[in-house]
């Protein structure tokens, strides 16, 4: 055999070697954003199952505003969508009625000072403290998986694969400018 023909076969090997090394990347960088939604999607669960009990609580008290009842009912249905957009929304939108809720406990006095009501309030900032770690691992994993399918040369495999972005798990603009504008006060 000639050089050159060793020197091909070479070239082929190796080029069929970063293929698979580069497939086999993709593959566990889409297991890992799996697995960093799923602990998302776990504290979205708990969360509704959290929220659930605040409900009940919150209807034992007659004059507790229906509305508000209402909003974190249809709000924590959304928590447990299988659709990772409307889970996002409906957190961010719980996420802005915390303190409405607080802020209406304290027009009742029986309820404001309700252990179990106190301990699911304290739940619910627990969850909303892991999802918002769980969400920064989740985003800095989808963006080096998108950064890994968009470069060169890991786009040529990545276009093979048919592999699309990711989405990253963003705060809404209207939640963003809540957050700007609140106030202790509103607290």
């Amino acid at each position: 055999m000639s050089i050159l023909v060793i020197g091909f076969v070479v070239v082929i090997i190796a080029l069929l070697i970063w293929v698979i090394v580069t497939y086999n990347k993709f593959k566990r960088e889409k297991v890992a954003i799996q697995e960093s939604w799923s602990t998302i999607d776990v504290q979205l669960k708990r969360k509704a199952n959290i929220l659930q009990n605040l409900v009940d609580t919150l209807k034992m008290q007659m004059n507790f505003e229906s509305g508000v009842l209402k909003e974190i009912t249809e709000a924590r249905s959304g928590l447990t969508s299988s659709d990772h957009t409307e889970a996002m929304k409906a957190n961010d939108h719980l996420t802005k009625l915390m303190p409405t809720i607080q802020a209406t406990a304290e027009s009742y006095p029986a309820l404001g000072t309700n252990a179990s009501f106190l301990q699911m309030m304290a739940d619910i900032r627990d969850c909303e403290d892991k999802v918002a770690y769980a969400r920064t691992r989740y985003n800095a994993t989808v963006a080096r998986y998108n950064m890994d399918i968009q470069v060169i040369p890991g786009c040529i495999v990545a276009s093979q694969m048919k592999l699309q972005a990711e989405p990253l798990f963003e705060v809404s603009e209207e939640t963003r400018t809540d957050a700007d504008n609140m106030r202790i006060s509103q607290l």
